[in-house]
């Protein structure tokens, strides 16, 4: 599930060929027109499985988060990568990942933070990831469902006034209302992320039902939405809508 090394630093993400390297390479090499978006957070490359760095009294280093971040970022990006995601929910992070990008001059990749609140839909990927925090948890990280509208728009505003171009949000199949309320304060464009522990349930829906799933997400004011079900749905509207 690991893939990579881990350690304290989540120095393998910023190693030369690593992983995530290789996989935008690859994926830019074979289909060069499609637009590649990365995650740019610590959880899956520190032995803590936590989005930051820590200092040794165990405070949040947010500078060395900011570089982390920042170095993720212009490596994506110079792999191929157009838009990245800083998924940390650092107030900051998004300033520092748009200065390291417009430092080494790659002003046309897009920034488009996550805001992530906290779900259990997460389960499938922290599982396989490896990415629960092996003390504490992350929901001082991520936004609580009881607030999610208001401070997700909160979040929102700030992040934009750091330089994001775009905003995902994540889940959305139990945040549908936070995705209508941020559609009616923003004017940026939304993504909504459909997450891994909402696969199980779309499969289970059909490729019709998927199909209607994503049609609901537009309506609400998703602009793209990224799913498990892509594939699926794209075959299902080629064969009935040709």
């Amino acid at each position: 599930a690991l893939g990579h090394d881990r350690d304290n630093a989540g120095s393998t993400a910023v190693s030369s060929g690593n992983l995530m390297v290789q996989a935008v390479s690859a994926i830019r090499e074979v289909t060069p027109d499609l637009a590649v978006t990365t995650e740019v957070c610590g959880c899956s490359w520190t032995s803590s499985g936590e989005c930051v760095l820590r200092t040794p009294t165990g405070r949040i280093d947010l500078d060395a988060t900011y570089r982390l971040m920042g170095e993720m970022a212009v490596q994506h990006a110079e792999s191929g990568a157009d838009v990245v995601s800083p998924t940390a929910m650092l107030d900051g992070s998004v300033r520092a990942v748009r200065a390291a990008l417009d430092d080494r001059g790659l002003r046309d990749v897009g920034v488009n933070p996550n805001l992530a609140i906290h779900t259990t839909l997460y389960g499938p990927f922290k599982a396989l990831m490896t990415t629960d925090p092996a003390v504490g948890h992350r929901r001082g990280l991520q936004l609580e469902q009881g607030r999610a509208q208001r401070d997700t728009v909160v979040q929102a505003r700030r992040w934009i006034a750091e330089g994001a171009d775009s905003l995902t949000l994540q889940p959305v199949m139990t945040a549908v209302d936070v995705l209508v309320r941020l559609r009616a304060d923003q004017e940026a464009p939304l993504v909504a992320y459909s997450t891994s522990g909402e696969w199980p349930a779309l499969r289970e829906l059909g490729s019709e039902g998927m199909v209607e799933y994503i049609a609901m997400l537009r309506r609400a004011g998703a602009d793209h939405v990224l799913t498990f079900a892509a594939e699926q749905v794209a075959a299902h509207l080629e064969q009935n809508h040709g």
